[in-house]
C-alpha cells in the first residue's frame, strides 16, 4: 500500500475534459487519471514557487 494521502476533489466538467485529453499526450498515455492530476499539480506548484 502506497503513503500517499487520499483526497477528494470535485472537479468542473472543463477540466475532466482536458484531464481525459491529456492521455493522448504521449506523456501521459500509461498514466492513470490520479497520475495525470498528480503531475499536474506538482508543475503547477513548482510555476507557483518560480514566481513567488
Amino acid at each position: 500500500m502506497t503513503e500517499m494521502k487520499r483526497v477528494t476533489v470535485s472537479l468542473p466538467e472543463e477540466i475532466d475534459k482536458k484531464v481525459l485529453e491529456l492521455r493522448k499526450d504521449e506523456r501521459f498515455i500509461r498514466c492513470s487519471y490520479s497520475e495525470i492530476v498528480r503531475k499536474l499539480l506538482e508543475a503547477g506548484l513548482a510555476a507557483k514557487e518560480v514566481r513567488a
